[in-house]
Order: C-alpha cells, then sequence, then structure tokens
C-alpha cells in the first residue's frame, strides 16, 4: 500500500512530463498527431488550468491579507493620532487649571494679609457709625416716607429699594415686617391705578411682599393682615403680564401654610374665580393648539395654565407639609 501510491505518483508525473515534450510528427507534408498525443495534452491542459485557478485565488488571498494588514496599520496610526491629540487637550486643560490655582494661592498669600486689615478697619468704621444712617434705620425712614409720598418717581423708588433689600436680607424683612410694610403696601395696593407708572409700582410691591413671604413666620403675618389674600388673588386673576407670574409664587408660598389655604377657602368666590382662569386658560391654550398659525403666543398661554392649575390644586388639596 505504501509503494502503489509511490508508483503511481511517478506514473502520472512521467505521463504530465511525456506529453509536454510531445512534438507533431510531419508526413507528407501534413502535420499528423496519435491518438495517445491528444489525450496527454488534453490532460496537460487540465492540470495547466488547475494551476491557474489555484494561483489567482492564491493571489487574491495574498492580496486581501495586505489589504486587512495595510487597513489595521492605517487605523492603528489614526487611533494613536486622535488618542494623542485627546491627552494633548487634557494636558493643556491640567496646566491650565493648575496655573490658575497656583495663581489663587499666590493672591491669596499676598492678600491675606491686606483683607484683615480691611476687614479691620469695616468692623471699626461701623462701631462708629452714626445709627441713622444704617441700611435698616435708612429702610424703615423711607417706608414711613412712603406712607405720605404723593411722587409717583419717588414711590417706584421706595418700592425699588425695598424689593433689593428684602430680597438679599433675612433682617431687613423681619426689620420691615415689625415697622407694618405689609400693611402700607398693601394700602399702596389698592390705592393704584392701571396706569403704566402705577402698573411698575405694583410690580415691585409684589415682588416685596414675595421676598417676605420667604420665611414661614412672616407668611402668618402676611395672611393674618385683613384683604391681603384676596388682593393677592385678585391682582393674580387680573394681571396678564410680569405681575401674573409675581403673584403666582405669592400664592404658592401662601398656599403652602395652613392659614393661607384656610384663607383662600373662606372666600367661594375666590375659588369659583380660579376655577374660571383655569377653565378660559385651558379653552385658549386648545384653541392655539388647533390654529397652526399662532406661535408666539402658546407657549405664554400655557406657561399662566400651568401656574394657574398648580394655585388651584395647592388651595384645594389642603397645602403642602401638613
Amino acid at each position: 500500500m505504501k509503494i502503489q501510491p509511490i508508483v503511481r505518483g511517478q506514473i502520472s508525473r512521467n505521463r504530465l512530463l511525456g506529453a509536454s515534450s510531445l512534438r507533431p510528427v510531419i508526413s507528407n507534408g501534413c502535420i499528423s498527431k496519435s491518438t495517445g498525443a491528444f489525450y496527454k495534452s488534453a490532460e496537460l491542459n487540465k492540470v495547466f488550468c488547475s494551476v491557474l485557478k489555484l494561483q489567482r485565488w492564491w493571489r487574491g488571498a495574498m492580496l486581501l491579507k495586505l489589504r486587512t494588514k495595510s487597513a489595521v496599520i492605517i487605523q492603528s496610526h489614526i487611533r494613536g493620532w486622535l488618542d494623542r491629540q485627546k491627552a494633548t487637550g487634557e494636558k493643556q486643560c491640567i496646566v491650565v487649571i493648575q496655573s490658575w490655582w497656583r495663581g489663587y494661592l499666590a493672591r491669596k498669600k499676598e492678600t491675606g494679609g491686606e483683607l484683615l486689615d480691611l476687614r479691620l478697619r469695616v468692623q471699626k468704621s461701623a462701631a462708629n457709625v452714626d445709627d441713622s444712617m444704617r441700611i435698616i434705620n435708612r429702610l424703615v425712614a423711607a417706608l414711613s416716607e412712603l406712607r405720605t409720598m404723593k411722587s409717583v418717581s419717588g414711590i417706584l423708588h421706595t418700592c425699588v429699594t425695598l424689593d433689593k433689600a428684602t430680597q438679599h436680607s433675612h433682617k431687613c424683612c423681619e426689620k420691615l415686617v415689625e415697622a407694618g410694610a405689609i400693611k402700607t403696601l398693601l394700602k399702596l395696593f389698592r390705592s393704584a391705578s392701571r396706569s403704566i407708572p402705577d402698573q411698575e409700582v405694583l410690580k415691585h410691591v409684589l415682588s416685596t411682599l414675595r421676598n417676605l413671604a420667604r420665611y414661614p413666620h412672616l407668611v402668618e403675618v402676611l395672611v393674618d393682615s385683613p384683604g391681603s389674600v384676596e388682593t393677592v388673588v385678585g391682582e393674580f386673576l387680573r394681571n396678564k403680564e410680569e405681575g401674573y407670574f409675581i403673584a403666582s409664587e405669592l400664592l404658592k408660598k401662601i398656599c403652602a401654610s395652613r392659614k393661607g389655604v384656610e384663607a383662600v377657602r373662606k372666600s367661594p368666590a375666590l375659588l369659583k374665580r380660579l376655577h374660571s382662569l383655569v377653565e378660559e386658560l385651558s379653552k385658549k391654550a386648545n384653541n392655539e393648539k388647533r390654529n397652526a398659525r399662532v406661535t408666539v403666543g402658546r407657549e405664554y398661554t400655557e406657561r399662566r395654565l400651568k401656574e394657574a392649575v398648580e394655585i388651584l390644586k395647592l388651595a384645594t388639596a389642603g397645602g403642602l407639609g401638613f
């Protein structure tokens, strides 16, 4: 069995080599080939075709391998370049942050003594200042002048000052409430007309009341003031500009307490008007949604509707925190 394949292979090789060495026989001026020669030539052609196919396939496989290797090399280079760019950017950011931090530490170290000296000087000057010139006392004095002031520009300037002061100081809010600021502001609110300057005054009055209502113990004072809840709700129902949202925030703070919810519920007329406002804004929002041309006031109407629905829920659901 081992000898047979060796012998057969040798016979096949000899047959192929014999076919390749055949030459045509010339007799009487004509080329003649024997039958065996034709048979061997066909068999040799078959082998050549197989060899060509194998060579083509092998070249294609090698080309594909070369392309794959080239693509991997290109991808690796590009990824490396991207990683290096990213690392360079991160390094620059780290350097910038470090430089800023070192500069901050250096400035802090250099100005530490100056800040301490400045703080001591401010404390010393504050101890020697006249009591009537302190900002809280000046605000209380401005509040007392507001009760008798007739000039609209002066009233507006005082209301803006009260708004800014109560926005940043808890102590100012308490002192102003002790001085009767809520009563004065509500009186000013009721006496204002619908003119543009008076509406600007009302906006700052509402903002001041909103600043006072940030503190729970001052909200109770606001609710206990006669007609305060009705005044704020009435302005919320009437106003359609920026004052609407200021009044909305103020009502949310009022309805966050038990007394505020009870004060709203004592007046069925207010709840009915709130329901009517919600229904009106809902219809208006639906109509604007159906009309594709109306795009300017749609968001504003939806925002007003959202605030009205939230306040109605707070007033009818019992408030927050209890």
